[in-house]
């Protein structure tokens, strides 16, 4: 059996005591635990997102980094790469 010793640090500079992961106009539902919230969206159709994984898969190995940031910015509209 494995024992992992865990030492509490505290915060260091730029830690954050929560993190909340949502985007503006996210619609939420509560959950059965007062503090945990979950998120309702729509889902994407399947053709749509298996589509959008063979044109990735297709250029994943010569592509470069800021045309694979572009066709994951097509699966997700939200993402803003950095395109330098």
């Amino acid at each position: 059996m494995w024992v992992i010793e865990i030492e509490f640090t505290g915060l260091r500079p730029g830690e954050k005591l929560y993190e909340e992961l949502s985007h503006a106009g996210e619609n939420i539902a509560p959950t059965s635990h007062p503090k945990i919230m979950r998120f309702i969206a729509p889902l994407p159709e399947l053709e749509t997102v298996l589509a959008l994984l063979d044109e990735l898969s297709a250029h994943l190995h010569t592509a470069d980094a800021a045309f694979l940031k572009r066709q994951l910015q097509r699966a997700v509209p939200e993402y803003r790469p950095h395109l330098a």
